[in-house]
């Protein structure tokens, strides 16, 4: 069942995740409707794709990265972009199914994983420095990611934002194998 949350629906998804919220649609339906014979999967999304399109397609797979837009590129060390946490995310369910919070280390993951993409930044991942996560990260946020390129330090500086708030920020440490 793909389905596009009101915003009242999108609070109740912070507030109190998405079992919640699919308990009380299963409940309106089950009011309404016959019960169906096989068990729905639900999933949330910002807005509906079009019929057959690779979107729809990937409605079907497990969402692991935020959408990205608004790419601008500074040289080849620095990069600004807005980032939208899916409402869907697969790590919801796990951290936390009543609460659902997108982890430290996810939005790392997210930095590093940008950084790699339109960066050209190489090098195993060694450790993080200075991390700090001031803000919880949830379903639906828009948040603003600036990753700057220290290749002379062998690390990624990542900080994501929000209009009224700093929610991020840290370093990324690089290295060869035989570091």
């Amino acid at each position: 069942m793909l389905v596009v949350p009101s915003v009242g629906g999108a609070q109740v998804l912070r507030r109190r995740g998405k079992r919640t919220l699919v308990t009380e649609w299963q409940a309106l339906l089950a009011a309404q409707v016959p019960p169906a014979p096989l068990s729905l999967q639900w999933r949330l999304l910002e807005a509906l794709p079009q019929p057959g399109s690779t979107a729809e397609l990937r409605c079907t797979q497990p969402v692991r990265t935020p959408g990205v837009s608004d790419l601008e590129l500074s040289g080849s060390k620095s990069l600004r972009c807005r980032v939208r946490v899916p409402y869907d995310l697969a790590i919801f369910n796990g951290h936390f199914p009543t609460i659902p919070i997108v982890p430290a280390v996810v939005q790392v993951g997210w930095a590093l994983d940008l950084a790699r993409s339109h960066l050209q930044v190489d090098g195993e991942f060694r450790g993080i420095t200075a991390a700090k996560f001031r803000r919880l990260v949830q379903p639906g946020m828009g948040l603003v990611l600036v990753l700057e390129h220290q290749p002379e330090n062998g690390c990624v500086r990542f900080d994501y934002s929000r209009v009224d708030a700093q929610v991020s920020t840290g370093r990324v440490l690089l290295g060869s194998a035989d570091d």
